[in-house]
């Protein structure tokens, strides 16, 4: 008789559990590449020569330069909403870029490269849901959060001085749209923005320190499984 009864309930709860299931949002991973351009804000820079003076050059110029990368992210889902009602998630990014600048105010012409690893927070609204385009068809996003910035300056024009590295903090808020091409695979623009607290290095034994605000315009491509 149990037997018979726990048969006809299970018989009687399978339309239930069959319509949460085909509600249940599940998280999804996506990779991606991107490149683009960075543009670099005029910054001061405070030079110090120990125990003798301080002084600050300002509206010091970097040269525009190329950027390229590559992120990774999961979107959390929502249970019990539509399948493309994501609106949050999490994605970690590396990035590379150049770090020129030019000759000027009786500073030599520096070379360099950055490297930056950000962890980001990610918002995002999604439009044109439909069963095949589950994740939306446009997505537009924001992104933010810390990161690490590695700067590699070559100072061999200033009394052939080495090669310098500066391990700074930083801060990355991005803006862009997705737009899904095909389910799993979305293009787009996006615009960053970071703040570095740096860099700041020693150079035959004065210290050179600075703040950059960079500007980035990137094209992403990306594969959401």
């Amino acid at each position: 008789m149990i037997k018979r009864l726990v048969v006809i309930c299970c018989i009687l709860l399978l339309p239930t559990i069959a319509a949460a299931q085909g509600t249940t949002n599940y998280g999804d991973f996506w990779v991606g590449g991107q490149i683009g351009g960075v543009f670099n804000a005029d910054r001061d820079v405070d030079v110090t020569f120990p125990g003798l003076f301080n002084a600050t050059l300002n509206s010091i110029r970097t040269d525009p330069g190329f950027s390229a990368g590559a992120i990774v992210g999961y979107n959390f889902c929502m249970p019990y909403r539509q399948p493309w009602e994501r609106y949050f998630g999490l994605a970690l990014d590396f990035q590379w870029n150049q770090f020129n600048q030019p000759e000027q105010d009786f500073l030599p012409r520096v070379g360099g490269n950055q490297f930056a690893l950000a962890f980001l927070g990610r918002l995002q609204y999604p439009f044109m849901g439909s069963e095949t385009f589950t994740r939306g068809r446009i997505v537009p996003f924001l992104m933010f959060g810390p990161a690490i910035v590695w700067t590699n300056s070559d100072y061999s024009n200033f009394f052939g001085a080495s090669n310098q590295t500066s391990t700074d903090f930083g801060i990355v808020a991005e803006v862009g749209v997705e737009f899904f091409i095909c389910p799993h695979l979305s293009i787009g623009p996006s615009f960053r923005y970071r703040h570095v607290w740096g860099p700041n290095h020693e150079v035959l034994g004065v210290d050179i320190n600075s703040r950059l605000d960079q500007f980035m315009i990137m094209g992403r491509l990306a594969w959401h499984f």
